[in-house]
């Protein structure tokens, strides 16, 4: 029998600092941003779902927030160095170009834990785009399942900061955090089932070239993307379901209907609630639900009744946004997914960390609610540009409500502080304040960054 693997806890690092597109209780309200870039705010809170982005400070880049998560998760568990047989780190935003995050979070850790005390620790960097976290997970669940953890635990950390040039469409969408997950055998939170499904291709839709410190983006050829490698990637992992007896739907039932909780990479709110709208419309087609919706919304599109391609993409979009709107769709996307998403309206696309801290805002959310969910199996979709996504399914264990509320996922939410324009625009470019200040906000008892010698090594402490 295959040892049950998991997710034991989770932490989450939110910087401290955001910018605020819009305000939620006045949507049309035009805030600081929306005036300087000449839009309409409520486009930014109802069109991709965005209140604010978080911004990290002068002293914070991925590596120090990737530590800040870990250390906050190896304190709250107890964890001891020599309990741990890995710590890697999945990031499309490294600092150096040879050294990985997971060296540089060794040391800014030993600096807590002693000289030496990870020495038999070992870690690696992850990359591709944001579904590398996915990647990280899927290698430790594997050698746990090998039977080479001999008792000890893995930790994986996705980090990111998401840059793109300032008035670029891309702008709106930014974001920063990082999540960590301890990964154990018979895990308090989430045991994962062994079965992964998969869709790689090669794809120009996203991409940060080795000269640029923000990335290049085809938005709706990456929406594509998006949408088309994911229902790949859960067909692959139905097939594997299917065969392995994990999910047996019976007569008038969808895989579906099977699977309770979910969380998506999302790049913005709407594009996961988007892939979820596709995701049911993928597995209902053919049961008498979906009969109910065609009445009450028409037949699809076809692409053979459209000359243009661009027709049909609209006529498709126009489509799925009244199948949004029904109330099938709604009842299933407020009870499995959307009080996930509180985390990107606050905070923003945090790339490869965005899955799992959604995740970590849906199951917080619902245990402090005292939503029943032991037992109930829940599934995570990621999608990496470039292009690839995976899908996979978990078991919600015993005493995951325990865990889940003592994230303190909501309060690092509220415990932050609006920044200007004009410091936004500041610490976007790395330029010096005119004031003379190092940094916006003040560390609190953190790992940050202190120097980046004239060869690029980067020093790193810890602020008490």
């Amino acid at each position: 029998m295959r040892t049950k693997v998991g997710i034991d806890d989770i932490a989450v690092y939110i910087p401290r600092l955001y910018v605020e597109l819009a305000d939620e209780n006045r949507p049309e309200k035009p805030t600081e941003f929306s005036m300087a870039r000449k839009s309409d705010p409520s486009k930014y809170l109802h069109g991709i779902g965005i209140a604010k982005m978080s911004i990290p400070d002068t002293y914070q880049d991925s590596a120090v927030l990737a530590a800040n998560a870990i250390f906050e998760l190896m304190e709250r568990n107890n964890v001891q160095p020599s309990s741990l047989a890995r710590i890697d780190i999945a990031t499309e935003t490294g600092v150096d170009e040879s050294k990985p995050v997971a060296a540089y979070v060794h040391g800014m850790l030993e600096q807590k834990y002693g000289k030496g005390s990870l020495n038999r620790t070992s870690g690696v960097e992850y990359k591709f785009a944001c579904v590398s976290i996915a990647d990280a997970l899927e290698s430790s669940l594997d050698w746990a399942w090998a039977g080479r953890s001999n008792g000890r635990s893995s930790i994986i950390c996705a980090t990111d900061i998401a840059r793109y040039p300032l008035t670029s469409p891309g702008e709106p969408t930014q974001g920063a955090g990082a999540v960590a997950l301890l990964v154990e055998e018979d895990p308090r939170l989430l045991a994962i089932d062994p079965v992964i499904g998969t869709h790689m291709e090669d794809e120009d839709d996203f991409w940060r070239p080795l000269f640029s410190t923000t990335a290049v983006v085809h938005g709706k050829h990456s929406e594509r993307c998006y949408l088309r490698a994911m229902e790949g990637a859960v067909d692959n992992w139905a097939e594997q379901a299917i065969a392995s007896g994990i999910i047996n739907a019976g007569p008038g039932e969808s895989l579906v209907d099977h699977i309770g909780p979910m969380s998506f990479h999302v790049p913005y709110p709407k594009m996961a609630e988007k892939a979820f709208a596709y995701l049911l419309r993928h597995f209902w087609r053919g049961l008498p639900r979906w009969k109910a919706v065609v009445g009450e919304i028409s037949d699809e599109p076809k692409a053979d009744g459209y000359k243009k391609r661009e027709e049909f993409e609209k006529a498709e979009a126009d489509y799925m946004k009244r199948f949004m709107e029904t109330h099938e769709f709604q009842a299933e996307y407020l009870d499995k997914v959307a009080d996930g998403l509180v985390h990107a309206k606050e905070s923003g696309n945090s790339y490869s960390a965005s899955e799992k801290s959604c995740l970590s805002m849906l199951l917080e959310t619902k245990a402090m609610r005292g939503t029943d969910l032991a037992g109930k199996r829940g599934g995570s979709g990621n999608y990496g540009s470039g292009c690839k996504a995976k899908a996979s399914s978990w078991t919600v264990q015993e005493g995951w409500a325990t865990c889940a509320k003592k994230f303190g996922h909501a309060e690092k939410l509220r415990h932050r502080r609006p920044v200007s324009l004009a410091e936004y625009e500041i610490l976007h470019e790395g330029k010096p304040f005119p004031d003379g200040r190092k940094f916006v906000a003040e560390p609190e008892s953190e790992f940050v960054l202190v120097d980046v010698t004239s060869q690029g090594y980067r020093h790193y402490r810890f602020a008490d």
